[in-house]
């Protein structure tokens, strides 16, 4: 009983510190705009050069660049907004110096290479994909800014041409916003590099440079180099940004109380799926709360760490992190259990089943670490943000509900005060009934083509509900003298889809309405009217589609990507047919999804984007723990063999389906307990993301438990129909005079 005071008391000690930490943890917290309000910016767009008309393309490479600058990370998810022909609407969350905002979103950050009289040589296209980083000189540890070249063969052509200038004349001169009007090289007063100054490097060139980097050099502080490289990587904005209005405070679209509620929710969340590891696995589930404990404080110290801005799509990918941690643990206590009921030893079924179900676990996390990468490499704004967290998400669940977890679920196995209550230790085993899994499966296969097929039909007839993200609308400023008067506002718009309202923060004589409907000029002339009667001056701007539009184009891409890079990995680890398996699954899940919304008319805002990507996570993670099983049990049951017959293939999907459908149900109970419960508290705020998330995890149940393995093991089949040159036994060799 001794053994046991030590590894207690580090329980204890845990709980204690974690506790500890809680309060600075949510003080430290950063609010993305939708939940905290934020800084607004609007801004008239005009061509570099007068006389230029101004594009869409344009429009379309300001918003990129703006992107860019203001979210490196991917964490700050400003929320942009083109109206009409020539604004764009920036709001900006967590912003603490506002002036600091207007330069770095509107800077222009040209860089160009020049020669002593000023003739461009280069632009900054002809930067690679890695443009500017941070670097140090190895001699004297000056900060300097490193450039990736692309075109090499480009730039030892213009070098080489530079070197056979005289002396003197053989220089690069690189500047930052150079303008021909009042920058010249030969009326310099400071050197290049200084600080402040837009020539911020020269160097002589005595042969041409056949190099893949450049090094830009100057007597730069690491913040002058780093806000440098921050400026170059940004790209030039294409156009000029004047402000429209007077930046101000803008109220959160969905207030301090869906702060309070989500806050409220996940400690009810927290505790209830700690009452079902407990009661379900006894003392190791409490363990395993500890340590889901220690999951949540890490998770928000390392996302606090990197200044990210918790907005819906970081939730999205809390919730699946949280799935993700609470699987690890119900895998590998399953697994030790599975050891248990054959009637090994507690110490031989804890090794032995810790070992069988890392496999799983790794599979399963490193394909979902797999699409996260690329979802950040290629992502913008809120799918970067996204990417962000579940890559946070995954590194934390490496180190708590795997390693700590099993650190200390190891001292308390080792003890040996549990090797006759193996019960208390990892609770009962419960008899797996014998079901055939591969008959029952065509059932939910044919449910599920009845309501993508319906969702197919509705689309076409009717269409989606899409909502002012996807379709446009207008948005209506107010202003007035007194406060205004929301409810009498709204009688006026009730004739529209009204999607959006609310008042500027610090004062209420400010605020806006933002309708899913572009109106026309005879309805906007009523409703102005209508709202000048009660003393509300009015001025109102179309909402373009071009940011949802890009923003969906390169959410989709990266999805594609992901999805490309999830079927090597799974071909190569697994075969081609699991990974077949595997990402029809994926799109058997959304399309659940979108059938849903489309046939009960449910709106489809760009919030949507969250939610698929999280059922997306999801999904494969928990597609691969069934598919690892299935390639486990052919090596043990099987020995390998490389054709089975008809009937040992299904007898491998139902074994297979039988020992996880346990871990399988659980899982899909303790994710699914973190949505409803968010739905019970009352958030209607955010009801179409849970409703996406829930109905997505019930999809993602059956369509690994049943319809992933049914599908795989009809390619299967259809597999050991082609003809194969080699043969499962070796051929006797024939030898003349012994066995011929």
């Amino acid at each position: 009983m001794k053994k046991l005071i030590k590894p207690i008391l580090v329980l204890v000690l845990i709980v204690l510190f974690g506790s500890f930490m809680i309060k600075p943890i949510i003080n430290n917290i950063s609010y993305g705009i939708d939940l905290q309000g934020g800084f607004e910016i609007l801004y008239n767009i005009e061509p570099l050069e007068e006389g230029d008309t101004l594009t869409q393309d344009d429009l379309e490479n300001t918003y990129k660049a703006i992107v860019n600058r203001i979210d490196t990370l991917g964490v700050s998810e400003p929320v942009i907004t083109v109206e009409g022909d020539n604004l764009i609407r920036i709001q900006l969350p967590g912003v603490s110096n506002e002036e600091e905002a207007r330069n770095r979103i509107s800077t222009t950050a040209v860089l160009s290479f020049r020669d002593v009289n000023d003739n461009l040589l280069l632009t900054s296209d002809i930067l690679g994909r890695h443009g500017a980083s941070l670097s140090q000189n190895e001699k004297t540890f000056q900060y300097q800014v490193k450039l990736d070249v692309s075109d090499t063969t480009k730039f030892y052509e213009v070098t080489k041409e530079l070197s056979e200038k005289s002396d003197g004349n053989n220089k690069m001169i690189t500047w930052l916003d150079f303008d021909s009007e009042t920058d010249s090289y030969s009326t310099l007063t400071s050197e290049c590099g200084t600080s402040n100054s837009k020539c911020i490097s020269e160097a002589y060139v005595n042969e041409g440079l056949n190099s893949s980097s450049v090094v830009i050099e100057g007597s730069f502080t690491k913040e002058e180099a780093q806000n440098l490289v921050d400026l170059i990587n940004s790209g030039s904005l294409p156009t000029k940004l004047t402000e429209e209005a007077t930046p101000r405070s803008v109220s959160p679209s969905f207030g301090e109380e869906t702060i309070l509620k989500t806050g409220i929710a996940g400690i009810i969340a927290f505790a209830i799926i700690s009452l079902i590891l407990i009661v379900k696995y006894r003392l190791s589930g409490v363990i395993s709360s500890v340590c889901l404990f220690v999951y949540m404080i890490l998770v928000f110290l390392l996302f606090n760490g990197v200044d990210g801005v918790l907005t819906l799509t970081g939730i999205a990918a809390l919730i699946l992190g949280i799935g993700m941690a609470v699987d690890s643990i119900i895998i590998a206590n399953e697994r030790v259990k599975d050891e248990l009921s054959k009637g090994e030893k507690l110490n031989v079924a804890y090794k032995e089943g810790n070992k069988s179900s890392l496999t799983s676990i790794i599979d399963a996390n490193i394909t979902t670490f797999i699409a996260g990468v690329i979802l950040y490499i290629f992502g913008e704004s809120s799918v970067k943000g996204f990417a962000t967290m579940l890559l946070i998400t995954i590194l934390v669940t490496a180190l708590t509900t795997v390693l700590l977890y099993r650190l200390i679920l190891n001292a308390f196995v080792k003890s040996n005060v549990f090797k006759d209550k193996q019960k208390l230790l990892f609770g009962a085993s419960s008899k797996k009934k014998e079901i055939n899994y591969v008959k029952i499966a065509k059932y939910p296969m044919i449910a599920s083509s009845i309501i993508i097929v319906l969702g197919i039909c509705f689309v076409i007839f009717k269409g989606f509900n899409f909502g002012v993200d996807f379709t446009g609308g207008t948005n209506i400023n107010l202003s007035s003298s007194n406060d205004i008067d929301f409810n009498k506002v709204n009688e006026i718009v009730k004739g529209y889809d009204v999607r959006d309202y609310d008042y500027y923060i610090g004062t209420k004589k400010e605020g806006y309405v933002v309708l899913n409907e572009i109106l026309d000029e005879e309805k906007e002339l009523a409703v102005k009217n209508k709202l000048n009667d009660l003393g509300i001056e009015t001025s109102s701007n179309e909402i373009s589609t071009l940011v949802t539009e890009s923003l969906t184009k390169n959410a989709i891409k990266s999805l594609i990507y992901s999805l490309i890079a999830i079927i090597i990995y799974v071909a190569i680890r697994f075969n081609i047919n699991y990974a077949i398996s595997g990402i029809l699954m994926l799109l058997h899940d959304v399309l659940i999804i979108l059938s849903i919304f489309a046939i009960f008319n449910i709106s489809v805002d760009f919030i949507i984007i969250a939610s698929l990507l999280t059922i997306i996570g999801y999904s494969i993670n928990d597609t691969i723990v069934v598919f690892d099983r299935i390639r486990e049990n052919k090596k043990t049951l099987y020995r390998n063999k490389k054709r089975l017959t008809k009937e040992e293939l299904t007898n491998l999907v139902n074994t297979s389906s039988i020992q996880t459908i346990n871990r399988n149900i659980w899982t899909s109970i303790t994710t699914i307990v973190a949505i409803v419960t968010l739905l019970c508290v009352g958030l209607n705020d955010i009801l179409t993301f849970n409703i996406a998330i829930l109905i997505g995890l019930i999809a993602g149940t059956i369509s690994s438990l049943l319809i992933g393995p049914k599908i795989w093991l009809m390619l299967e089949k259809k597999s050991m129909e082609k003809p194969d040159d080699e043969d499962d036994e070796i051929e006797e060799l024939k030898i003349k005079g012994i066995n011929s």
